[in-house]
């Protein structure tokens, strides 16, 4: 380790440019990564991610003498026939997608504006929305068209002045209509799109249409009992089927651009026509991390040439009394293995530091509505150490390619040749 630490010193710049070089492409895949995962894994409140089914996008094509053509999610009552009662589904939801802006306040209180959303009640059972105090507003209160909401913790603060149980009951006036807080729960992140509000109110089961009775604002969610996806397909496309024979008689048909689907295909394409491919993202980050390590792979290898060059003497006096090759190239390697510990390491702090600082203003960047509540996320959610560990994996073998041949070659330096050099 002293003859490690010695030819750092000895050489301080390269060392520097070598582990600055390592930790930025630990940071690069890092931050690629993390921004990929945290839309497709099990994330909380989204924690039935893995398991969940998508459908919504549907599309009303006409043939005959109607040729008109309608995009757009579902009505409430098609989306009710796709979803209600499936046999082989733990629950399923019907719900609006788009956030809007809501007018809040509290009688003789400032108002102000907070994220809306409406739901059913399967909403809360798929959705793992934690719970403070109260409990979701139910089947009942929306069939008997109770004004119930749920709110989030900062909401009750800026309404009440308290997130407690106290709130549970009391008026909140939504855009000048009284609701009652039937729950409060902690706040959401933006990242948890479908999920995010901070109001949650009953779907409307008159919700109007586009133009149309079979198209309006609403998707749903299923999640189907284990082992059970394939059977809640074909059930769903069973259904499909006999509205599409209702349909005829109005010289139209509904399609819903391949759902039902998974959420890696959910995140694919947020207005598919056809079902989303998965395929050209895959290949884009492939690509992605192939320039992302192979650049980096060239700058230390040829750092690496440089650092050896000015070390041809020494290695040719090591060679003369009796060091072998496979111990020559065992030192090399085992001086990048500590050039790589360290910039790996640097590279995960910058990356801690990115999803501290960064990561509201990179994931936001871009996005078609703008959220009350920032993205950022716990360090917990957002840094997967088993990723931060394959990632390390990634920058050794990066290290061991760049520099396993320049090692290789230092090692067949004629000794005699080597000594007489100049440094």
């Amino acid at each position: 380790m002293k003859q490690i630490w010695y030819e750092l010193k000895s050489q301080p710049v390269i060392s520097a440019v070598t582990v600055i070089g390592t930790a930025l492409a630990m940071f690069l895949i890092m931050v690629v990564v993390m921004l990929h995962q945290v839309t497709v894994i099990d994330l909380a409140p989204e924690t039935k991610r893995s398991r969940t089914l998508y459908m919504g996008r549907g599309i009303l094509e006409g043939f005959g003498s109607n040729e008109n053509v309608i995009q757009s999610n579902l009505s409430t009552a098609i989306a009710a026939e796709l979803t209600e009662s499936l046999e082989e589904a733990e629950a399923t939801s019907i719900y609006c997608p788009y956030v809007s802006r809501a007018l809040a306040n509290t009688e003789g209180n400032p108002t102000f504006a907070a994220d809306a959303k409406r739901v059913d009640d399967g909403f809360f059972r798929i959705i793992d929305l934690e719970f403070i105090a109260g409990k979701p507003f139910d089947r009942a209160d929306i069939m008997s068209d109770l004004r119930k909401v749920v709110i989030t913790e900062s909401v009750a603060r800026q309404a009440f002045a308290s997130d407690g149980a106290d709130v549970i009951g009391r008026t909140l006036l939504i855009d000048d209509v009284p609701q009652e807080v039937a729950g409060v729960v902690a706040d959401v992140s933006p990242v948890t799109d479908v999920a995010y509000a901070q109001i949650w109110m009953p779907v409307s089961l008159t919700a109007p249409t586009w133009g149309n009775p079979n198209m309006g604002d609403m998707r749903t969610l299923i999640v189907p009992r284990p082992g059970r996806d394939e059977s809640v397909k074909a059930e769903v496309n069973r259904r499909m089927a006999v509205i599409n024979t209702r349909l005829a008689a109005d010289s139209c048909t509904l399609s819903l651009a391949g759902a039902p689907y998974d959420h890696e295909h959910h995140k694919a394409d947020e207005y598919p026509v056809t079902l989303p491919d998965v395929n050209k993202g895959r290949h884009m980050r492939w690509m992605l991390f192939g320039i992302l390590l192979l650049i980096p792979a060239i700058n230390l290898s040829s750092m690496t040439r440089s650092r050896l060059r000015r070390r041809v003497s020494e290695i040719g006096i090591r060679r003369a009394f009796g060091c072998t090759r496979g111990r020559i190239v065992g030192d090399i390697l085992a001086e990048n293995f500590v050039i790589t510990l360290a910039g790996g390491l640097l590279g995960l702090l910058l990356c801690i530091g990115f999803g501290a600082l960064l990561f509201d203003a990179i994931y936001s960047t871009g996005r078609w509505t703008h959220y009350a509540m920032p993205s950022t996320l716990s360090a917990g959610a957002l840094f997967d150490w088993t990723l931060g560990a394959y990632a390390l994996l990634f920058c050794f073998i990066l290290n061991l390619i760049s520099t396993g041949v320049p090692a290789l070659r230092a090692s067949r330096i004629n000794p005699v040749e080597a000594i007489n050099q100049k440094k």
